[in-house]
């Protein structure tokens, strides 16, 4: 990218200098670039200068609308994205080819969710899963799977502020109902061992914990675990979400009276032991610490007090590094706990 920034440098002007197509071809190549360099306001100017110059068109604003959204500014991203839209239908009235309408709409509608107006960015979601739909033509598609899985977490976040519990309960059937379809669809078109597939699963055992279907919530959360520490692309943030969710329903379900499952923690070691490689190929320090602790709590819940002894002992040791204030509470958890196991 570096060369051919470079390259048009010396390029971008001589097109400027003769104009029509040449001018525009030049600027848009020099927009694209810089934009996948991350320099979102040069790319943005050089949009501008082409809108300038000839006029709004679909594929121009889709293109901006990405690029304020890459911004954090919003509402001029929602502007673009519905300008886009109205571009394309303009367009194909004139029998001309247009762009993705399906992923305009989705874009806007996660602008809108963004916005905090979750219930027009249900109905823009549900809009583009609808052109998804009708483009696959009966076929599995990963695009349906994605408007679902947004579709799927507006109807949870909608869900929480409805007062009328029969309507609460039918948003978040409708939100499991979403989620068991996005798993499958991206099983078929991403693989059983997909991020995607990770990432849905997440989702539908969020939604069935909604729903107090606990049982089914641990099954989805379980193989998301494994999924997550799994996937080449090892995100500790993500690994660490499912793992809190996971122990959450556990000690919740003591909290009603239940016995605590020890098997079912038995069963989620292989996921922390893969976990737990992952973490040691980082950087250690307090983010490896935090998960060494949650590794530790978990296999002191297994019952192998001697590995949680064991690894604890590594998080306090890595939490030592930091600001003893920050880190206080953190380290003695860790030894209330080790001396538990002890």
């Amino acid at each position: 990218l570096n060369k051919l920034t470079e390259a048009l440098e010396e390029v971008v002007p001589i097109c400027r200098r003769r104009g029509g197509n040449l001018k525009v071809q030049g600027i848009q190549a020099q927009a694209f670039t810089v934009w996948k360099q991350g320099k979102f306001r040069q790319a943005l100017e050089l949009f501008h200068e082409i809108e300038d110059d000839i006029g709004s068109s679909a594929a121009l604003s889709e293109n901006m609308g990405h690029t304020y959204s890459s911004l954090g500014d919003y509402e001029q991203a929602a502007k673009y994205f519905r300008q886009a839209i109205i571009c394309m239908d303009r367009e194909e009235k004139l029998g001309k080819t247009t762009g993705d309408k399906g992923g305009v709409l989705l874009g806007l509608g996660l602008i809108e969710d963004r916005q905090g107006n979750h219930e027009q960015a249900l109905l823009t979601i549900r809009e583009a899963q609808h052109v998804f739909r009708i483009r696959a033509n009966g076929k599995p598609s990963s695009l349906i799977a994605k408007a679902g899985m947004s579709i799927a977490k507006i109807l949870l976040k909608l869900a929480e502020k409805e007062t009328d519990p029969e309507k609460r309960a039918a948003m978040e059937e409708e939100a499991v109902t979403a989620e068991l379809e996005n798993v499958e669809l991206f099983e078929v078109t991403c693989g059983d061992d997909s991020p995607l597939t990770a990432s849905a699963l997440k989702g539908l055992g969020e939604a069935y914990m909604r729903r107090n279907r606990l049982p089914e919530a641990i099954q989805a959360l379980a193989r998301s675990y494994h999924l997550e520490a799994s996937k080449d692309a090892f995100d500790l943030l993500s690994v660490m979400e499912v793992h809190n969710l996971l122990f959450g329903i556990h000690v919740a379900r003591t909290k009603l009276g239940m016995e605590l499952d020890r098997d079912a923690f038995r069963s989620y070691i292989p996921s922390v032991e893969i976990a737990l490689s992952r973490v040691r190929a980082m950087k250690q320090d307090a983010n490896a610490g935090a998960y060494y602790k949650l590794a530790g709590e978990m296999m002191a819940f297994a019952e192998d007090y001697s590995g949680a002894s064991s690894i604890l002992s590594e998080a306090i040791v890595l939490f030592q590094t930091e600001n003893e204030e920050t880190v206080s509470s953190l380290i003695s958890s860790c030894q209330d706990l080790k001396e538990y196991c002890d």
